[in-house]
């Protein structure tokens, strides 16, 4: 039996809960984990430094989230009469923000177009704001950590395939690379 606030949750509303909490973490994380990846081959300079100095992918992460999230927008619900941009929207209206677009707001990043693991951390929404912030994402950080840490220990050399078609990130809702073709040399 779960209780929330004194409430019993329905065995539907469980089910539901699962039905979203199950996919969600490993649809985003593998999508996220590519795309830090594919961002690091097609800047090889930012990938020798992760390479070299393995504090930086914290801050490598952060950025990857940043400029390409894995999820482009969000579906929400206005709680109140609230005024956005010059336009008043009522309670209960349903809008969908770009998370991509704010992630490269001009007003908020120097240079937003250029992925650039250097740059003053500053915070995204790549996992929403407030209190419907993903509970996953330390858990996602984690493991996207833990996936490149390993990736770069037993793939030494590890370079995007000079001879393969160039790979994309791709998507309008969900993104991140199709393939990623990839060459390097066995650890010893």
């Amino acid at each position: 039996m779960a209780e929330v606030d004194g409430e019993r949750l329905t065995d539907e509303a469980i089910y539901s809960f699962l039905r979203l909490l199950l996919p969600a973490g490993a649809e985003t994380t593998y999508r996220s984990s590519g795309n830090l990846l594919y961002l690091l081959l097609t800047h090889s300079d930012q990938l020798e430094a992760v390479r070299s100095d393995r504090s930086l992918l914290p801050q490598a992460i952060e950025e990857a989230l940043r400029f390409e999230p894995p999820l482009l927008s969000i579906n929400r619900t206005t709680t109140c009469e609230v005024e956005i941009g010059g336009v008043t929207l009522a309670a209960g209206e349903s809008i969908s923000p770009s998370i991509g677009s704010a992630n490269h707001d001009e007003t908020r990043w120097e240079n937003p177009e250029v992925f650039d693991i250097f740059r003053t951390p500053i915070p995204h929404i790549a996992f929403a704001h407030g209190p419907h912030m993903c509970l996953g994402m330390h858990l996602a950080r984690l493991e996207t950590r833990a996936l490149v840490n390993r990736v770069l220990d037993r793939l030494p050399g590890l370079a995007l395939n000079p001879g393969d078609t160039d790979p994309h990130i791709r998507g309008q809702v969900f993104r991140s690379p199709t393939a990623l073709p990839v060459t390097f040399t066995a650890a010893a």
